[in-house]
């Protein structure tokens, strides 16, 4: 078996120490050029790859970022990945993504691997599904690490995060349908507990509240395509029979809109011409859909280079913004239409 060159065998042949082949590889422009050229001959000679280890000695960096993304099937995360690993390249650092589908006990699990592999910092959207608050225990670790959150928010942690106004998203949601002539709208919601839920639920009663209008309606989808389709295919018929059917529908993310269109189109229900329907984050396709979705948008891929820049601060131990909140957009297509009484 061939031996592995180490920097340590780099350092003995050019007579240097393993901390100056380390600052040749980092931070040439600091080393006397006799030593650095000496150092980057002998690495050609010996053919050696530097390691990740070798490579973060004067620095005391790693030069990797652990992402924790709640469901990495979700195409909302997409463009916040990509944005992660735009500015992540453009300086240097590597990607390490885990999915602790919304799983209280994965995520905690990832967060120790990830503190254990010495990241030099982490980027994380909480898992939706916790059962119970954090513990000491968890608070803790994160408090040990560099730590930014994406959209969701952790109580009793004071750490960075970036997120939209799921309010004033939510709130122009339900005024355009108002706006529309829609009087009866029925609000799809997402995982019960979370903040983000919690304001865009907000924004939905705000609007109504304003107009003095009193019907409401509402299921619960979790965010998710599937759950939704299923509620709409069962609660539909239900709605139809009591005389209680809405006219428009705001979904708390774009996937269950979806959702909605797709049961929707079972059961023969007329989009937008019988229910209008919006979502909210304008995904990837959302315009591909039949008819296209109205939406809110959230800018997803600013939110992923934003994330990193504080991240490298808070690396660099400079001072930080504690939230940066994102404005939202609303997205005109062709699942609204004006109700006509």
């Amino acid at each position: 078996m061939t031996k592995t060159i180490t920097i340590y065998d780099v350092a003995r042949q050019a007579g240097v120490s393993p901390s100056t082949v380390s600052r040749v590889m980092n931070s040439p422009e600091i080393v006397a050029p006799y030593t650095r050229q000496k150092v980057m001959q002998v690495m050609k000679e010996l053919s050696y790859i530097p390691s990740m280890i070798a490579a973060s000695m004067p620095r005391n960096r790693m030069n990797y970022i652990g992402l924790i993304i709640p469901d990495i099937t979700n195409i909302f995360f997409s463009n916040i990945i990509r944005g992660i690993q735009d500015v992540c390249e453009k300086y240097g650092y590597n990607v390490l993504v885990v999915n602790s589908d919304d799983s209280q006990e994965k995520e905690g699990r990832y967060l120790k691997l990830l503190y254990s592999r010495r990241v030099d910092g982490v980027i994380m959207t909480v898992a939706g599904y916790r059962e119970e608050k954090y513990s000491e225990e968890e608070l803790s670790l994160m408090k040990k690490m560099h730590l930014v959150l994406i959209d969701r928010e952790i109580n009793g942690l004071a750490t960075p995060i970036i997120k939209v106004d799921n309010f004033a998203g939510a709130y122009s949601a339900v005024k355009y349908l108002l706006s529309m002539g829609h009087k009866r709208i029925m609000y799809i919601a997402g995982i019960e507990g979370t903040k983000t839920n919690q304001e865009r639920k907000k924004g939905y009663l705000t609007a109504l509240k304003e107009v003095n209008i009193n019907w409401q309606e509402e299921i619960v989808a979790n965010f998710r395509l599937d759950t939704a389709y299923q509620k709409i295919i069962h609660h539909w018929p239900e709605f139809k029979n009591s005389n209680h059917l809405p006219s428009a529908i705001f979904a708390a993310n774009d996937l269950m809109a979806i959702g909605a269109l797709k049961a929707f189109a079972q059961l023969k229900v007329q989009v937008p011409q019988e229910v209008s329907i919006i979502g909210f984050d304008n995904i990837p396709f959302s315009d591909c859909t039949n008819p296209p979705l109205t939406t809110i948008n959230q800018p997803t891929y600013l939110m992923g280079r934003k994330a990193v820049e504080i991240l490298l601060l808070l690396i660099d131990k400079k001072k930080i913004k504690k939230s940066i909140e994102l404005k939202t957009e609303l997205v005109e297509r062709g699942s609204v239409s004006r109700w006509e009484v």
